[in-house]
């Protein structure tokens, strides 16, 4: 028996990885299981590092982070998360860079085929006029950097990053800067609770 090709295999992925995401959420499974992540310490940190740049699982690692730092010494909690948010942040800008945005310039060429009768023209290339010059790059990389180093999923930072062909060399010390300040800043509250 012969599968079906799948004509865009990262799109549907990522949708389908999504609506098990929001399944495993709303039975409360991430709470079940991640729930102690706090109590293991340094390889807690790392674990919870790798899953704050994710969606479904940032609430519960920037918990565990705050309470990781009112216990365990600031600098290696500080280098293992964020070197866990680093491999995490990693995936998501491998996976939009390479084939996704791929997949969505097909879609939009497509539309476009299919499309030609509503001469959308002028409006279409005011639209990229204005996505293409300096003020929307620059706030539009303001934006994404925010994102990476608040305790909100990078997901949307990092794929800002992905779309402006910015290369993974330039792309890993943004990251660890930029994740380093927002989980410092997290477990420097959670110290500070605890005192």
């Amino acid at each position: 028996m012969k599968f079906p090709k799948i004509k865009y295999p990262n799109l549907t992925f990522f949708l389908f990885s999504l609506i098990i995401a929001i399944a495993l959420t709303y039975i409360g499974f991430f709470n079940t299981f991640f729930a102690s992540l706090g109590d293991y310490g340094y390889i807690g940190a790392l674990i919870a590092g790798l899953l704050l740049p994710i969606t479904f699982t940032a609430p519960i690692a920037t918990a565990a982070l705050f309470y990781i730092g009112g216990h365990s010494e600031l600098l290696p909690t500080l280098f293992l998360a964020t070197f866990g948010a680093l491999i995490g942040d990693l995936v998501i800008f491998t996976f939009v860079k390479n084939k996704t945005i791929a997949e969505i310039e097909a879609i939009r060429k497509e539309y476009r085929i299919e499309h030609r009768t509503h001469d959308h023209y002028r409006r279409h290339k005011a639209l990229m006029d204005l996505f293409k010059s300096k003020p929307f790059h620059a706030l539009a990389l303001f934006l994404g950097g925010v994102l990476i180093m608040s305790p909100f999923p990078d997901e949307l930072g990092v794929a800002i990053f992905a779309t402006y062909r910015l290369n993974i060399h330039k792309f890993i010390p943004l990251s660890i800067f930029l994740n380093g300040v927002g989980i410092w800043l997290i477990i420097l509250a959670g110290s500070l609770m605890i005192e």
